[in-house]
């Protein structure tokens, strides 16, 4: 991607970040506690994870605030969205707000904001807005914008087909997103539609625990010969055993590069 003036440089600087000089990258999504109240393990896991140099991490407030010298070397993605929880019955229609505003997760040391968005939901307007609205804010500030695109919702409105993810992906670049993050419909060859639909860096995310951990290496490898700028991976790597590992084989997986 190209940028121009100073603030254009900010943002080409931050995605640099994340990104390696292949434009790929292994994002490790280590957020799910802020709704969930359980999740990603604390202390010796999360060093681990870090150990095993993931190119960014996508972040509660508490975690960027508590490991920001473990995870020093990689890109810090905040999420800014939220508001509700698992603890009690979920909401049927979107409850979300935006927690942080933009300038707050600079001075947290962020290199880009994630929200979650859902188009064909039955209020779409609602998260739709949200990420146009940051989007613009954080623009003049050279912050990146991560949209995490599911259409129809968690709730499914729409079915997750090959059409409707790869429309879900080009309204978030087209509302402002530098980075969508989105399911993987399919296969992994069928990720090939959603990136030629994507005209920003797409990343497919992991979703529930996969069988094995060689399946977890395989989706991230099919992904990104489809296309994918890499993968967006939560439980599958903090629910490991051996998450450094883990991130290495991804790294591997996704750049071709480190041990096997």
């Amino acid at each position: 991607m190209q940028y121009s003036s100073a603030v254009g440089a900010g943002k080409l600087r931050r995605m640099r970040r994340m990104f390696g000089a292949d434009g790929r990258s292994v994002f490790v999504a280590i957020d799910h506690a802020a709704y969930m109240g359980e999740g990603p393990p604390l202390g010796e896991p999360m060093r681990e994870i870090a150990a095993g140099r993931p190119d960014a991490v996508l972040a509660t407030w508490h975690l960027a605030r508590s490991y920001a010298g473990d995870f020093g070397s990689s890109g810090l993605v905040l999420r800014v969205d939220g508001g509700s929880s698992e603890v009690g019955e979920m909401p049927t229609d979107d409850t979300s707000a935006i927690l942080y505003q933009a300038e707050q997760a600079l001075r947290i040391g962020a290199d880009c904001l994630v929200v979650l968005a859902f188009p064909g939901a039955p209020d779409e307007e609602k998260s739709l807005v949200r990420l146009a609205r940051l989007c613009a804010e954080a623009e003049t500030l050279g912050l990146p914008v991560m949209a995490e695109m599911i259409p129809g919702g968690w709730g499914r409105a729409v079915p997750w087909t090959v059409e409707n993810v790869a429309r879900a992906a080009r309204i978030g670049a087209e509302l402002g997103a530098d980075i969508i993050k989105t399911l993987c419909p399919g296969p992994p060859e069928e990720f090939a539609a959603v990136a030629e639909a994507c005209p920003v860096p797409l990343v497919a995310l992991g979703g529930p625990k996969m069988k094995t951990e060689d399946d977890v290496v395989a989706v991230a490898r099919g992904v990104v010969e489809a296309g994918a700028a890499g993968v967006a991976f939560g439980r599958n790597v903090w629910g490991s055993e051996k998450p450094r590992q883990l991130v290495e084989r991804l790294r591997e997986a996704v750049h071709g590069t480190g041990p096997l």
